[in-house]
């Protein structure tokens, strides 16, 4: 039985370290994490795959970090296998000039529909700026668990982690959740914002409904 008291919190990538993005994902190494289980991962990620996606996604992570000091990794590990279970990446963006204009993201990897990616990057960035205007923030792009720990607590001990910086900080917290993340956030503190369509018919798949959450820190 695993319990919050099973994993172990730590910062990775902190300068020019890396971790095995594979550790994460055993039974799908090529597959993406982002939208796994999503009724998106077929349009967005349908695969061939090479075979050193896992590699290659651990490197993107690494540049973004050497690149852009606002971002920040934090990962959980089980503490008997020293396993990663869980990760999340978010950005501390107290500058309103970086909130206007962030880093740009890598490109697509092989395996990933670069056009519908890159549509559905350019539309969310667009929502986030219309609602957050120049306003300093900390953005969670990630926060994903290995479907084996899903319900044990390692998703909660980044985000509380995350709550606990963006309150010391006197800053608020915006997401874009998944459907199946969006009660998890609720009940942490989060409110809708909207609800956000996004059109991928163009391209074989649904009008996608995007929840997008803000958290605002604790008096």
């Amino acid at each position: 039985m695993y319990t919050a008291d099973s994993y172990k919190l730590t910062t990775f990538f902190k300068r020019h370290g890396t971790f095995d993005f594979r550790r994460f994902r055993p039974r799908h190494p090529t597959s993406s994490v982002a939208y796994k289980g999503s009724p998106l991962a077929p349009l967005l990620a349908p695969g061939p795959f090479p075979p050193d996606a896992a590699q290659r996604r651990a490197r993107d992570l690494a540049e973004l970090r050497r690149n852009d000091p606002n971002v920040h990794y934090l990962q959980c590990r089980d503490e008997a296998t020293g396993d990663m279970v869980a990760f999340c990446k978010y950005l501390v963006v107290q500058n309103s000039d970086d909130a206007v204009t962030p880093a740009p993201l890598p490109p697509p990897q092989p395996g990933w529909n670069e056009e519908a990616t890159l549509m559905f990057r350019a539309c969310l960035e667009k929502r986030k700026k219309e609602i957050l205007g120049n306003r300093p923030h900390v953005y969670l792009n990630m926060l994903h668990t290995n479907p084996n720990h899903q319900g044990r607590g390692a998703g909660g001990l980044l985000l509380n982690s995350c709550i606990k910086r963006a309150d010391e900080l006197r800053l608020p917290i915006y997401l874009e959740s998944s459907a199946a993340g969006h009660r998890f956030y609720q009940n942490r503190g989060f409110k809708d914002v909207e609800v956000c369509p996004v059109d991928f018919r163009p391209f074989g798949g649904p009008l996608h409904e995007q929840p997008l959450m803000l958290y605002e820190p604790s008096t």
